[in-house]
């Protein structure tokens, strides 16, 4: 097509090496095109040139409606600039997050699912840690619970929003029977024993229990239930103390999300929380004392296990409960009114199934000599938290 051109043109683009000479008789000489000059092609509205996820690849997080990194990758070039933020509000395994965090994206992620929370902060935690090694600078990010949907639906669409209707579908799923004049303490009796259901949306506390206890103490009770959606920090070593001080056993049981399932008439079984302790490790290194946490014990609350599993699970979870931990992390200078700091941590992997029951950190940031508190938070199989506390003595 070289005569649709102007021969001085022709003269111009040959003087600046870019027509191509053949060196076969009879080739075609043809215009030279580099690609660093190129602007590229369109791409088609029919996207067939990204492979599907291979099993072993290094992305791979075992989630069903996992996305490639590619094809997020291919969105968030073509939608955003370095800078901006991304959102996806239903993120599943991460993926999103991911591969804007690498594009130097600001981003949010959602989802309610807590299964998909735990593997997106893993996720973003090994990306964090890739980061670093490659000498690239990363960002922290924090884990929010914004809220309680499910149950605040439920109250309000089948309970007509009223707390006392929330305790008999309790006590009613519980088996146990209401008392005939219920005080605020006190909603039931099972067996031999009193029985309290905290509200719908807050969280048992210390100071509730020990009222409970209390009150059940006074009218004769030895037994004491305490069924709740969720638990303040530390409630199950809180708890012992109350025992032995009001004279009532106490058990802190979870509540089913099962119980909200429409036309559910069947009793799901109901759990006691999570127990987990630890003990702060003391070292010296080049005459500086230093400070790391031992996990001691943690028995899972198996309270999302499937029923046809729940057998099997409890006696492996008697012989070894730390094989249910995925992840854990330590605070080493948590502060009630300030998020939880990441200063340690460790979890599984798909590829390395390892897990240190004693954190490497080392820790010696405190300010000056004094009583501090570390937070350890861990996040078992089934994606459930539970944390507490720990004294540290630094001198």
């Amino acid at each position: 097509m070289h005569w649709l051109k102007n021969p001085k043109l022709l003269d111009e683009l040959d003087a600046r090496g870019l027509i191509y000479w053949p060196n076969k008789e009879g080739g075609t000489p043809r215009l030279r095109y580099y690609e660093s000059e190129a602007k590229g092609v369109y791409v088609s509205d029919f996207w067939d040139d990204i492979d599907v996820i291979n099993s072993m690849a290094d992305e791979y997080q075992s989630y069903s409606t996992q996305k490639p990194e590619p094809l997020l990758e291919r969105i968030i070039r073509a939608s955003s600039n370095e800078g901006d933020l991304v959102a996806d509000l239903f993120c599943g395994s991460g993926t999103t997050g991911s591969v804007a965090e690498r594009l130097d994206r600001r981003w949010i992620m959602c989802d309610l699912g807590r299964f998909a929370i735990h593997t997106s902060r893993k996720r973003l935690i090994e990306l964090q840690r890739k980061l670093q090694a490659d000498g690239k600078p990363y960002r922290a990010f924090d884990v929010y619970n914004l809220g309680r949907y499910e149950r605040q639906w439920w109250q309000r669409e089948r309970l007509q929003g009223y707390d006392n209707d929330h305790r008999r579908v309790v006590l009613g799923f519980y088996r146990a029977e209401p008392l005939a004049r219920p005080t605020t303490w006190l909603h039931g009796r099972k067996g031999g024993a009193f029985v309290y259901v905290d509200g719908i949306d807050s969280l048992l506390t210390r100071d509730e229990v020990r009222a409970a206890a209390q009150e059940a103490h006074a009218a004769g009770g030895r037994e004491l239930h305490c069924l709740a959606w969720e638990f303040e920090m530390d409630l199950r070593l809180e708890a012992q103390a109350i025992e032995a001080s009001e004279g009532v056993h106490i058990r802190l049981l979870t509540i089913p999300r099962e119980i909200m399932e429409k036309n559910r008439t069947d009793a799901p079984p109901f759990f006691e929380v999570a127990v987990l302790e630890a003990e702060a490790v003391y070292s010296k290194v080049a005459g500086k004392k230093k400070v790391d946490i031992r996990l001691k014990k943690f028995l899972p609350s198996l309270a999302e296990v499937p029923a046809k599993e729940l057998a099997a699970l409890k006696e492996r979870a008697a012989k070894d409960g730390f094989d249910f931990i995925d992840f854990w992390a330590v605070d080493f200078n948590w502060q009630e009114d300030r998020p939880f700091e990441h200063h340690w941590q460790d979890y599984r992997t798909r590829k390395d199934r390892s897990l240190k029951t004693t954190s490497d950190a080392l820790f010696d940031g405190y300010p000056k000599k004094g009583t501090y508190r570390a937070c350890v938070k861990v996040v078992d199989i089934f994606g459930c938290d539970t944390s507490i506390v720990v004294e540290v003595r630094y001198d």
